[in-house]
Parts: structure tokens; sequence; C-alpha cells
């Protein structure tokens, strides 16, 4: 009604241009000038009416009323003019039809008809007035010839076929909104459909270019729609140029497409996507573009990575484990004669040294049994409170006089000023910091920064980062990192990070890697701080159990 209200006092602008352009031809071809005044002033009242309408329309909601207001001084204008312009002219009864016909545009069937009823009633008024001369004695007589009954039928007729129209236009518009209602309730659930699910949905031309992108899409890539809407697929999710061309090709697809494609997100994190690629249809079923759905595998295919290292692991351990401890009593047992042997014969000078280097082979290779059954079969861990902050500080003052150590190394700790106790064991974890410390300066032969990091997260974990400027790593040593006697240095065992990896699995921690080749090393661990959390009983179940709980990832960023 609002709407309708509207373009009726608009459409009065249209009624004040006609009165003025015929007040102004009458005005030049007859002396009518009382014609001319009548018009003048109804168009002065349609424009003050206009006015007041429309601030009625802007400040009152009762838009109903307000319509069958106009409708009836409307009638109450056109029979002013009707009278005072009927000693000239008998013609402007025909505004009563306009009356008629805008009633029909904003009042129900039944109102319609009322309306011609009125204005026929108002029309014989004025008629009446005149025959009978009441309010003017020199009014001219009505002659038979005149069309009176002629306008009353008209003005019936209307009214009949407009209430017909005001009832069809009233159906239609129920229907037209309600269709319109339908149509925008399916648009907002599919939107709601799209944008519930958990899959990236990418939908694209025959060319290539995106035409959409949902929120989970938003989420998995980081890029925004508004980033990507128009922009070509392989901007976004690279060149899959190897398992899907676009083109005209793309109208015989008949099934869908599955293929896994390796790429980054906006942030340059690398992304391991598994897309199916569908053919998108129009209105007539023809394909005009393709629809993709994809999923980030990253995790799933590092956990499969982790998985197979840790069937590795266990594999190796269990076998190697018997193989050590085999090893070991011999290896002792030769290492005893070699020294009774030095002792008791005359060895020459050659023959010393090479006993010599029999004996500091023995001690090696005793070492590396050592560090290996201390991995394999760890001992349990003895739980304590302490300051891990200070306890960092001192080990890095040990680890400058290491033999790894040289003045054009640097190492800084970035650490909080307050105390940050947790629950662990102090040898297990010094240990860490050890072989993390010195595995990042042998990655600097030629000099370098190392920075240990250590904050309280929101979740009161301890987050402990080691960060170089190294030589880093490529993404297949990464993929060994923590196996053991996996090692790219002379001299090296390779059961450092496996050591490393054991004691954090034991501490119910993780740690993930990012390395770069030429571009250094980011080795983050994040620990459960344990901090009057536990009963002794907890405590004690937990040293039972550390050998065996555990979650390590492992992370290479490109």
């Amino acid at each position: 009604m609002r709407n309708r209200l509207t373009w009726l006092i608009a459409s009065r602008l249209t009624v004040i241009l006609i009165l003025l352009g015929t007040a102004a031809i009458i005005n030049l071809v007859s002396t009518a000038e009382i014609i001319v005044r009548i018009f003048i002033e109804a168009t002065l009242v349609i424009a003050f009416l206009s006015i007041v309408y429309s601030l009625l329309i802007k400040f009152s909601l009762r838009h109903t009323l307000q319509a069958y207001i106009q409708i009836f001084l409307d009638i109450i204008l056109v029979s002013y003019i009707v009278y005072q312009t009927f000693i000239i002219e008998k013609s402007f009864a025909a505004l009563y039809l306009v009356i008629v016909l805008a009633a029909s545009t904003v009042l129900p069937r039944l109102t319609v008809l009322l309306t011609s009823l009125l204005c026929v009633f108002s029309y014989a008024s004025v008629i009446g007035l005149i025959y009978y001369k009441l309010l003017n004695q020199n009014l001219p007589d009505l002659s038979p010839e005149q069309s009176i009954p002629l306008y009353i039928l008209a003005i019936l007729v209307i009214g009949i076929l407009g209430g017909q129209i005001a009832e069809r236009l009233q159906i239609s518009h129920i229907a037209l909104t309600k269709a319109t209602q339908n149509l925008a309730n399916l648009q907002a659930f599919n939107e709601r459909i799209i944008e519930s699910i958990h899959s990236g949905l990418v939908t694209t031309d025959i060319s290539g270019n995106i035409i959409s992108f949902n929120r989970a899409a938003e989420e998995i890539t980081q890029y925004r729609a508004s980033q990507v809407i128009n922009n070509s697929f392989s901007e976004v999710f690279g060149d899959q140029s190897d398992t899907i061309n676009f083109g005209p090709e793309l109208l015989t697809m008949s099934k869908p497409i599955r293929f896994n494609a390796i790429c980054q997100s906006a942030s340059g994190r690398q992304m391991h996507l598994g897309i199916t690629a569908s053919p998108l249809s129009d209105e007539d079923g023809k394909p005009n573009g393709l629809v993709f759905s994809f999923q980030d595998l990253t995790e799933i295919i590092k956990l499969e990575q982790e998985i197979r290292r840790r069937d590795r692991l266990a594999a190796m351990g269990k076998m190697a484990a018997g193989i050590a401890h085999e090893i070991r009593n011999p290896l002792a047992a030769m290492r005893g004669s070699i020294q009774v042997l030095r002792g008791e014969l005359d060895l020459s000078e050659d023959q010393a040294q090479l006993m010599q280097i029999v004996l500091r082979e023995s001690d090696r290779l005793d070492k590396i049994v050592s560090d290996f059954l201390a991995y394999a079969r760890p001992s349990p861990s003895k739980l304590v409170e302490f300051d891990i902050a200070n306890w960092i500080e001192e080990t890095v003052s040990l680890i400058r006089y290491s033999n790894e150590w040289s003045n054009s190394h640097e190492i800084m700790v970035d650490r909080p000023q307050k105390p940050l106790i947790m629950l662990a064991d102090s040898n297990q974890l010094r240990q860490i910091v050890w072989n993390l410390a010195r595995n990042a300066l042998q990655a600097m032969p030629e000099g370098g920064k190392l920075i240990i990091g250590l904050k309280e997260t929101k979740n009161q974990e301890i987050e402990l980062i080691f960060s170089d400027t190294g030589i880093g790593m490529s993404e297949e040593e990464m993929e060994r990192i923590f196996e053991p006697f996996n090692s790219n240095r002379p001299g090296g065992t390779g059961l450092g990070m496996a050591i490393v990896y054991q004691i954090i699995s034991d501490h119910s921690g993780q740690i993930t890697v990012e390395s770069e080749p030429q571009k250094g090393t980011k080795i983050t661990i994040t620990l459960p701080q344990n901090k009057n959390n536990l009963t002794s009983a907890d405590i004690l179940k937990q040293q039972k159990t550390f050998s065996t709980s555990g979650k390590i990832t492992g992370k290479l960023d490109n």
C-alpha cells in the first residue's frame, strides 16, 4: 500500500501538468478566464495535498486510511471543477473516470465499486445544484442533448471494470509476493547450505574464471571471496593442467574428476587438497562451467607420515634394542682384552697408536649403544616442579662452553620476567635444550644467531621455540628428521633428534619443525605445565605410562 500510494502521489504531478497545459491552451484560444483561474487554483490545491500526503506516508503507518482520504478529497476537488466550469465546458466530468481508475490501483474490488457510486452521487449532486440553480442563479438551463446519462453510465462501467482490475491486481500481487518470498527463502536456504558445508566449494566458467567461493573455501585457502572472484582458478590453486584443462572440451565431461593438488594458501602455507571437479549446467541442462569441491588433507597426510614414521621406529626399535644389548657385552670383553694386551705386550709406537684407535673407537661404539638404549628403553621420568625459565638460562650458559660454540655465534634467550613453574623431568628437558642448541650451532658453521623463546600459552602450556639462521633442511631431510641413525654430519650418531622426539612424546608434548634451505630452522615445542593439576597418584600413574603416551607432529612449510 505504501508503494502504491507513493505511485499515486507521483502521478499527481502528471495531473498538475495536464491542468496547467489545458489552462494555457484555453487562455490562448478563448477568453474563458474563469477556467484558467479554476485550473490554477486546482493545481495549487493538488500540489499542497501532494506535500501533505508525502509527509503522511513518511510519518504515519495507516496507509489504507490515507488511501480512502485521498480518493474522497479527489472526488470533492473534481466535483468543484465540474461545477465551476459547467457554464463553458461540460466534458470535465470525465475526471471522475480518472478517480475510479486511480482507486482501482490502490483499493479492493468492493471499495472501487463504492468509489464509482460515490462519484455518480457527487456528479448527480453537481447536476442537481446546476439544475435547480441553488448556488448560482446565472447558470444556464440543462439541455436534453447534454450527455449526463452517458457520463453516469461510463462511471459505473469503469467502476465495475476497475473493481475487476483491482481484484486481479490483488490476486497477482499476492501470487507475486508469495513467489518472491518462496524464491528468496529458497535462495537463502541454498546459501545457508553452501555456507554450512565444511568442504570448500568453488564454481568456475568454461574459461576457468572463478564465479563463487564459499566460506569453507575462504577458511581453507585464507583467500577472501572478493579477492578471487573473476580471477583464474590456477591463480589460487596452482597449475593443474596435468589433470584438468579448461576450455570447450569440458562440455563433454561425463563424470566427476578426482585429483590431489599441492598449492599454497594466501599466507604461504603449503596445502595438500583433495579436489573433485564436476560439470555445472545452466537452466537448459547445458554445461557452462565447473564446480569444485575440495578438502584440506594436509593434516591427514602429516598424520599418515607420522604413523609410518612410528611404525618404522617401532619395528627398528624392537630389532635394534635386542641387537644393541647383545653387542654391548662382547664389546666390553673385547675392550678389556685390548687393555690387558696393551699392558702386557711391548708395542712399537705404530702398534700403540693402532691399539689406542681400537680403544677410542670401542668407546665411541659403546656410547652409540648407550645412547640408543637410552632412546629405545628410556628410564622412568622423575617429575618435579621447577622454574623452566631459570633452568634454560643455566643450560645455555653450559652450551657456551661446548665444542660447537665459537665467537661468531650468538645465543639470545627471550623469556618472561615471572617464573614459569612446570611439572616435568628436568634432566630430560635439559637434554632436549642441549641437543637442539648443539644442532643449531652445528647448522651455523660460519656463525649465526640462535634465539630461544619461552612463553606461557592461554591453555596453560609452555611453548619453547628455537630459531636459528643456519643452513636449514630440505623436505626430504624433514621427512627423516626424527629417525634414529639419520645424520649428515661426520661422527654424528643420528640419535639426538630421535631422543628429543621420545622425551617430548613421554611428556605428552608436541613438536613442530619449519625449515627451508639456506633460510634457517624454527622448532616449536609445546609441553603441558601440569602444575598443581596432578595428585600424587596421578604423578605415579603418569610416570608409569610416560613411555607409551604422547603426541608428536612434524610440519614443513616451504
